[in-house]
């Protein structure tokens, strides 16, 4: 944020950039003030709400049924307290009207095995994690976040088709800053750069290998999602009752 804006100093930062201002109370920086959106360089499409085969819900009206229930005892894993992943099922909660317990873990691995293991019955996962487990008929996919499916699941509806709106959200991503102040013609000298380098075949299949096909925005449409998510993860915060430390 203090670097000199001469386009020479750059920042990657993850989703957990607009979560974050939610979480602490004193961050050394503005998000928005202090850094000028180049690109999002690439982005998980959604999470998936993924369950364990014992549980007894095809669908997601099954689901939410099961979590209404005032003896339910369904719980969700994640990968640890305002984790996107954590906040996407508070919000799942408040959208649905159910009532599941948080089951926090120590990264992403053990919040899995715990689904895996019959621990917990349920988690908002992100592709990368549970993508193989799906496909090998060890977890049950119900519904995905996104605005629309997701290719690779087709016939996984959005939670929006199952009866739960207000759950359009990515699953993460990557994006590129600068220091506030960069002149304007040296971020779009570097949006074209990097969306230049985007466009090349094995940059793109070596991003989507990784599960995070490419994206190459627009500064202006960068920050829009900044600004869009920004409010939705203080609503999520918000409805996980986290207190900002």
């Amino acid at each position: 944020a203090k670097a000199v804006p001469d386009g020479h100093t750059l920042i990657l930062v993850s989703a957990s950039f607009v979560v974050n201002p939610s979480i602490y109370k004193k961050l050394p920086y503005d998000t928005l003030k202090d850094f000028a959106p180049v690109t999002n360089v690439c982005a998980q499409e959604a999470f998936i709400l993924v369950v364990h085969p014992s549980v007894p819900a095809q669908n997601v009206q099954e689901f939410v049924a099961l979590g209404r229930r005032p003896d339910n005892k369904l719980s969700y894993s994640s990968p640890g307290v305002g984790n996107t992943m954590h906040l996407a099922g508070a919000l799942f909660d408040a959208r649905a009207k159910t009532t599941m317990t948080h089951v926090p873990y120590k990264g992403g691995g053990p919040a899995i095995a715990a689904l895996l293991g019959g621990e917990i019955q349920a988690m908002f996962s992100n592709t990368t994690l549970a993508m193989p487990h799906i496909r090998a008929g060890k977890l049950r996919a119900l519904a995905v976040t996104g605005r629309t499916r997701l290719s690779a699941l087709p016939e996984v509806p959005t939670l929006t088709e199952s009866g739960v709106p207000g759950m359009e959200i990515d699953a993460g991503w990557f994006g590129l800053f600068a220091p506030a102040k960069t002149p304007v013609e040296i971020i779009s000298r570097l949006n074209s750069e990097v969306r230049a380098a985007l466009a090349k075949p094995a940059v793109r299949e070596r991003l989507i290998e990784q599960g995070f096909p490419p994206v190459g925005n627009s500064p202006a449409q960068f920050r829009a999602t900044v600004e869009a998510e920004l409010k939705a993860y203080a609503e999520m915060v918000r409805l996980a009752k986290i207190q900002p430390e």
